[in-house]
């Protein structure tokens, strides 16, 4: 009998949260919106994948890393499509030693984008030896 009134006690203290009535307009309601699950695709062609990365040097010595060259297929071949790739430098600790980035339009066939680095501090100079790793990012930007 104790677990019947229980519940029922329960059951008067739910309906009674349920009847608290709060007006408000839509106007007082801030707007939110949603894709819903969207599928990425890659902006390179199929397969999604840079071809080759080579470097520019400085021409005197020291001997500096000044670019990095981006061999890749866009995905588009509109004139119209614009891209841009991103490259970041890393050292031995995964710290960033430079980075850049450059645009790109679209084409049917394979495209090598030039993209200018420059040091982040405390580098003054992206030093080959400091090089360990390198990190493409392309971004599609315009279709």
């Amino acid at each position: 009998m104790g677990a019947a009134l229980l519940a029922v006690a329960a059951l008067m203290l739910a309906y009674a949260a349920y009847a608290v009535l709060i007006g408000l307009s839509s106007a007082d309601i801030a707007q939110l919106g949603g894709t819903g699950l969207v599928s990425v695709n890659c902006p390179t062609a199929d397969p999604c994948q840079v071809d080759q990365v080579t470097w520019t040097i400085s021409s005197l010595a020291p001997f500096r890393v000044t670019a990095v060259n981006v061999k890749w297929t866009p995905a588009s071949s509109a004139s119209s499509a614009s891209y841009t790739v991103y490259v970041t430098l890393y050292d031995g600790s995964n710290n960033i030693v430079g980075s850049g980035s450059a645009t790109q339009s679209g084409s049917s066939s394979s495209v090598t984008t030039s993209v200018s680095v420059s040091p982040v501090s405390p580098y003054t100079s992206i030093d080959p030896k400091d090089v360990y790793k390198v990190e493409i990012v392309i971004v599609q930007t315009a279709f």
